[in-house]
């Protein structure tokens, strides 16, 4: 560095105004105007909610694992006394609070599954008692019982809304008082609040998207949803800094070498995820065993290959190659590109991660009619079938995601009387 540090600068806007109150407008806006769009098409689509739960699932994956990647990060912060990201943590810190609102709007898929509905989880369905005579889902329907599932939902979220909301009342309490203690003790805190995020970030993975097929299994599904996620917040991390920029605000304080720490945690963890997306296929190809291959036989033959194949080029291939060089990182407009595009991506991700157990198979024993589940029958019948409803979901749940930032999206926009601010302004890149 050739600074080692520098003062706010004296025509500095750093304070929020209406901005908070103007996304929660406009979050709210699209909320209901795709959410009552969403509705509609779920009751013509004749399928009994089924498709348009599914899209629920799928859109609310997607947002909670950008508010899991924003919470990661101010964790992360404090607990490696990180310079570069002081000037962007408060923005972290607002999109991390929004897990109350989150969690609220997930109960939309999770009271349907409490209240008796059958045809989102297979282990929800009472045909899943008699698959569970083979042993394939014997162990399993005690923990996938839709009571304690529910129960495991309302935990996380109360946990998560806790962490978020301590460490950004405490960040809000040090721009008052200016105590540098503050810092030092939310660098301890964060150390056990990192290993329970990462307990409850698997935990989410498992219940909510590795449990759409039961009968499959992976320890590291977890990790990759995660690194996905976190793909996904740093995209919008760099998009949300852009637009309170082009407000005026903070226009002094964040500049090209932070876009560009940004851009290089996309491009991280873009590797990451193919790293993680890769040894799951890796072992589980390679251990050659049923229970396990099932789940990318039905992705990697029929219609499904072809998203595989767009998932490989679009979400890793083609970002990874160009967000190498030092210069996409620091051009903003194509740093912007990459972030839209990795947004996009980590959607079809989780539409990829979903959707291909939606077609369950139904067999016939001496008459009686028997669902036998997803990720069974003839690869053919197996269908991408992307629907109008599954964008609509997705765009209402953005729109719910931009009212719980911008519900904390308030006073100051940067941590004023942080003591590692001034080393923050000064920053620049190696």
């Amino acid at each position: 560095m050739s600074v080692l540090t520098k003062s706010l600068h004296p025509d500095e806007k750093y304070k929020a105004g209406k901005l908070g109150s103007n996304m929660m407008k406009a979050g709210l806006g699209i909320a209901v105007v795709f959410g009552a769009i969403s509705i509609v098409l779920g009751a013509m689509h004749g399928d009994h909610w089924k498709r348009f739960l599914h899209a629920y699932v799928i859109g609310w994956s997607f947002i909670v694992s950008i508010a899991l990647g924003m919470m990661w990060l101010v964790l992360m912060h404090h607990l490696v006394r990180q310079r570069w990201s002081t000037v962007v943590r408060r923005i972290a810190e607002a999109m991390s609070q929004a897990f109350p609102i989150i969690f609220i709007a997930g109960l939309g898929f999770v009271i349907p599954v409490v209240a008796g509905y059958k045809d989102l989880y297979y282990w929800a369905h009472p045909d899943a008692k008699v698959a569970a005579l083979n042993h394939t889902l014997q162990h399993k329907l005690g923990w996938l019982s839709p009571g304690f599932w529910a129960i495991r939902y309302v935990a996380y979220g109360i946990v998560l809304t806790g962490m978020a909301a301590y460490f950004a009342k405490k960040s809000r309490e040090q721009d008052e008082s200016g105590d540098p203690n503050i810092s030092t003790r939310l660098r301890v805190v964060s150390g056990p609040a990192m290993i329970v995020y990462a307990l409850i970030t698997c935990m989410i993975a498992f219940d909510i998207l590795m449990s759409i097929a039961p009968k499959w299994y992976s320890t590291i599904y977890g990790v990759g949803f995660w690194g996905g996620g976190c793909i996904a917040a740093f995209a919008a991390l760099g998009l949300i800094v852009l637009w309170l920029q082009r407000s005026g605000r903070l226009v002094h304080s964040i500049n090209d070498e932070h876009y560009h720490d940004i851009g290089k945690w996309i491009f991280s963890f873009t590797f990451f995820w193919a790293y993680t997306a890769f040894s799951q296929f890796m072992l589980q190809w390679y251990g050659n065993m049923p229970e396990e291959t099932v789940w990318y036989k039905y992705r990697m033959f029929g219609e499904w290959q072809w998203v595989s194949i767009a998932i490989l080029v679009g979400y890793w291939a083609f970002p990874f190659v160009f967000l190498m060089s030092r210069w996409t990182k620091r051009i903003v407009p194509s740093l912007v590109f990459f972030a839209v595009w990795q947004l996009l991506f980590t959607w079809l991700n989780l539409y990829w991660n979903v959707m291909p157990s939606y077609d369950w198979e139904v067999t016939f024993h001496e008459s009686t009619k028997l669902v036998s589940g997803p990720l069974m029958g003839n690869i053919s019948h197996h269908h991408v079938g992307l629907t109008a409803v599954d964008f609509t979901v997705w765009i209402a749940l953005v729109g719910v995601f931009l009212v719980g930032v911008g519900k904390n999206l308030y006073g100051n926009l940067i941590p004023v009387k942080d003591p590692t601010l001034g080393m923050s302004l000064a920053h620049e890149q190696l």
